[in-house]
């Protein structure tokens, strides 16, 4: 699995859905100046909301280390769907 490094303005956004049995969060990248591109949902924990409500930048939130097992498997999901989103949506690499 190759190590994905993304332009620093694009951010990662969760939003929640809590439209039917499962609680969710919509995970979203945000790149300035287009419009939002889903990238994957996953299972509700405040701590994983709280950190991505308000959108953090995805080589922060791909580098990040804690105790918190719903934080550690965001980051892991994360690197993995990051080289699949990049290549579908044809977003920028850094060099």
């Amino acid at each position: 699995m190759k190590k994905i490094i993304l332009e620093e303005k694009v951010k990662l956004v969760g939003i929640k859905n809590f439209s039917g049995k499962d609680k969710l969060i919509d995970y979203f990248l945000v790149m300035p100046g287009q419009e939002e591109i889903y990238a994957f949902s996953r299972r509700y924990t405040q701590r994983t909301y709280d950190l991505c409500k308000s959108g953090i930048r995805v080589n922060e939130i791909s580098t990040r280390r804690s105790r918190d097992h719903g934080v550690m498997g965001l980051v892991n999901y994360l690197n993995v769907m990051l080289p699949y989103l990049s290549e579908y949506y044809d977003l920028k690499v850094a060099a």
